[in-house]
């Protein structure tokens, strides 16, 4: 249920925020007051905030999994009102502090048709993902760092995007996974400079640990017990999807807008910006095949390559 808490752990508890523009947030509760993504609507945070005699300028630390406004959107807000310090990994870092680069990293460049679309959808529903501020400690991957005497841990898992990072809890053996999310919807990968292989190598990754549990950044019921049957699940959306592109080009698609005249991935493409995340994940497949050998692209025109 949007809006609840779970407890996790006697220190740290989730925020439910759900599916985007909403994530859920991780909240540690020490000797400091420490929020991961704090991307959960601010008055649940708020209210939550209240039951443990808190309030939001109590807030020591902030740390981003990555760039995604989803899971920035009160950083600015929270540091202006508490004046505390911003976590954030080497690639991460740079573009929460210069917003326009952020823009360019997710593809959104000066000139680019779909950018005013998208930054009304940012200021309108994660408002403040765009305010200016500034990271005060960069995290290498593999760092230990502490949260008011909770250790975690970065875990660079790049794909989603490739600044994205999971976060080990060592003391209870939890990972926060952030968008390796295990939801319905599956995998994420809708900038150019995502990667299918990247964030296959990064869900294998996690997949080879064991943990008492990967807490969700989307889903509703957020603590995934079995986090590797559930990757199994959610990985294989990656080839759902691309053998439907193939079924599509092998009946006779040939453009990328033929291929996209029904939504493949998204549900609806009636919002321009869904468009455009769909169309650069449809380009990641389009790419994946051709470097299998099963589509040619002829200036544009796919066709698939027969045995």
């Amino acid at each position: 249920m949007q809006g609840k808490a779970v407890q996790i752990t006697p220190e740290i508890y989730t925020i439910i925020g759900g599916k985007f523009p909403l994530c859920n947030s991780v909240l540690v509760i020490s000797d400091q007051v420490s929020i991961i993504d704090p991307g959960c609507r601010l008055e649940d945070l708020r209210t939550f905030l209240h039951t443990k005699n808190l309030e939001q300028n109590d807030i020591d630390n902030i740390v981003l999994s990555h760039i995604h406004p989803d899971h920035i959107t009160h950083a600015a807000r929270l540091k202006r009102v508490s004046d505390c310090k911003i976590w954030a990994n080497e690639i991460t870092a740079p573009l929460f502090d210069d917003k326009e680069k952020m823009k360019n990293f997710l593809g959104f460049h000066p000139g680019h048709k779909i950018r005013p679309f998208w930054e009304a959808m940012v200021n309108n529903k994660m408002y403040g993902a765009l305010d200016e501020s500034e990271v005060d400690y960069i995290l290498a991957d593999r760092e230990r760092f502490s949260l008011g005497g909770i250790e975690g841990t970065t875990l660079f898992t790049p794909g989603h995007t490739p600044d994205h990072m999971c976060i080990e809890f060592a003391e209870s053996n939890y990972i926060f996974g952030a968008d390796i999310d295990c939801t319905d919807f599956g995998p994420y990968y809708g900038h150019p400079n995502s990667s299918i292989e990247d964030f296959k190598r990064s869900i294998s990754l996690v997949m080879s640990k064991s943990y008492e549990g990967l807490i969700s950044g989307h889903l509703l019921e957020p603590i995934v017990r079995d986090h590797v049957s559930a990757l199994k699940s959610y990985r294989m959306h990656f080839d759902l999807r691309e053998d439907f592109i193939l079924m599509r080009i092998s009946k006779g698609a040939r453009s990328i807008d033929e291929i996209m005249e029904e939504p493949i991935i998204y549900k609806s493409l009636s919002d321009f910006v869904l468009l455009q995340f769909e169309r650069w994940m449809v380009e990641h497949h389009l790419n994946s095949l051709i470097q299998k050998e099963l589509v040619r692209n002829d200036n544009g025109i796919y066709r698939t390559i027969r045995a």
